[in-house]
């Protein structure tokens, strides 16, 4: 569905009432995903990706072994499988000796930090999945890629970085954008002091692009760390999320004291299409929050991206139990006594938060007013479905300008709740061409009403 954002250009006209807002998720109460084997015993991470294939969840994460003792980032990848999202086993896989334990664990076969997976339907069966990945070797410090039939089995690309920086990637696919989407975490100088930022690129018939700023941290993303208590705001990583044409950034926002020493929460950016604008939701509030989460309240970092389960969308989340940063002095030297707590306790755990689909942000009426969508492009019979919800006796109505017989007293009133109900006259529900190719403006007339999506549907 299209999600309604504020600054979405179809938005012609607002009266009355009418506010932007942003919801926040449901946080499910328990970790899905704990560090119970050697090979992540001092932490399992999210810093990678949930899919639903082939009638089954599967979960790539970051694995960080009960002998890690460097403070380095972990390369070695953890698989898991669940039937439902919430259950999720861990199966022997045999592909990985670790250090001569011998191969009884659940480690892929291939070696990368901040490791994430999206499916390419375009690509040969060979390639099917693809992976981006951030790897320390003599070839380079950087980002690179990698593929495989099975997602299990995988070969890198190539043997020099795809992109040169370091630490923290995130891929999607976006099916509307044929194209897959790339948000990597790179530290230019800004006002002469270097800062994580998120930069994008994309894969587009088989070829990786050059890596672009997208996401900078600014005075505002200063302003609110030193008024939570910390000195600087930095961009640290991104989840996304296709929505129709435009993509949903989850936006990992790291406040600290020094640059090392702080906390991540999650924020909400919105891009309309390709190549536009990132844009943070007004007043930037948290979307998670470190404090949410009862199993950790140290630190947040998102998968890559949510899944959709039957009405809902869910996005799995590392849970830190101590701050970023915690295990070091504040000249980046390990504290050794702070280190093996955090082995001890487990550095990290997995959870999900959930939420109706498509209702990330969106339009409120308190108690009446109207939006006024130009809608585009509509070459053959339609529905417009709308992700909506009511106050008891509220309701969404909805006009076409210079149809008569489309006037809101026309209008049969959408009451209660819905993820995807049309809009429907006394005379049916189909909304004709209009001459030209000219646009169908529709005013939703809410009271007490709230508007989240859209979507412009085919009869046929």
């Amino acid at each position: 569905m299209e999600l309604l954002f504020e600054s979405r250009t179809e938005i012609t006209k607002r009266t009355g009432n009418v506010e932007f807002f942003q919801r926040k998720p449901t946080i499910y109460p328990e970790p899905v995903l704990e560090p119970d084997s050697f090979v992540d015993g001092a932490g399992a991470m999210c810093y990678g990706t949930v899919l639903r294939d082939k009638g089954i969840f599967r979960m790539w994460y970051s694995a960080w072994p009960r002998d890690w003792a460097d403070g380095a980032n972990s390369g070695l990848v953890g698989y898991a499988e669940s039937d439902d999202g919430l259950v999720w086993r861990k199966p022997t896989l045999g592909l990985v000796d670790y250090k001569g334990k011998g191969k009884d664990n659940n480690l892929i076969d291939i070696f990368g930090h901040s490791f994430t997976v999206f499916i390419d339907p375009d690509a040969p069966a060979d390639s099917r999945y693809r992976a981006t990945m951030s790897i320390r070797r003599k070839a380079g410090y950087g980002y690179y890629t990698a593929h495989s039939a099975d997602g299990l089995n995988w070969e890198y690309d190539q043997l020099a970085p795809q992109w040169w920086s370091v630490d923290v990637i995130t891929s999607i696919y976006h099916p509307d954008q044929r194209r897959a989407i790339v948000a990597l975490k790179f530290a230019p100088k800004i006002n002469g002091r270097r800062r994580r930022a998120v930069w994008n690129a994309e894969l587009r018939d088989g070829r990786w692009s050059k890596a672009h700023a997208a996401l900078s941290p600014d005075d505002i993303a200063n302003a609110d760390a030193i008024s939570r208590g910390y000195r600087i705001g930095d961009y640290y990583g991104m989840g996304m999320m296709p929505a129709g044409s435009g993509t949903v950034g989850f936006l990992w926002q790291l406040r600290s004291s020094n640059g090392t020493h702080g906390v991540n929460d999650v924020t909400l950016v919105y891009q309309a299409g390709r190549g536009q604008n990132w844009e943070h939701v007004p007043g930037r509030p948290d979307f998670i929050s470190h404090a949410d989460p009862d199993f950790g309240k140290g630190t947040i970092y998102t998968s890559s991206c949510p899944v959709t389960v039957g009405d809902e969308q869910w996005l799995y989340f590392t849970a830190y139990n101590r701050t970023h940063g915690w295990f070091l002095h504040k000249d980046k030297r390990i504290a050794a006594k702070r280190m093996q707590t955090v082995i001890d306790e487990g550095l990290s755990r997995i959870g999900v938060a959930r939420w109706p689909k498509w209702r990330l942000f969106g339009f409120r009426s308190d108690p009446g007013g109207s939006l006024t969508l130009s809608l585009a492009g509509i070459k053959e019979p339609c529905r417009l479905l709308l992700n909506y919800e009511c106050e008891q006796g509220g309701s969404v109505r909805v006009s076409l300008e210079d149809v008569p017989e489309r006037a809101e007293e026309n209008s049969i009133p959408l009451t209660g709740s819905s993820l995807d109900a049309a809009a429907t006259w006394s005379d049916g529900d189909v909304l004709a061409p209009r001459p030209e190719g000219q646009s169908i403006k529709a005013t939703l007339h809410m009271d007490r009403a709230s508007i989240y999506a859209y979507q412009i549907l085919p009869t046929e």
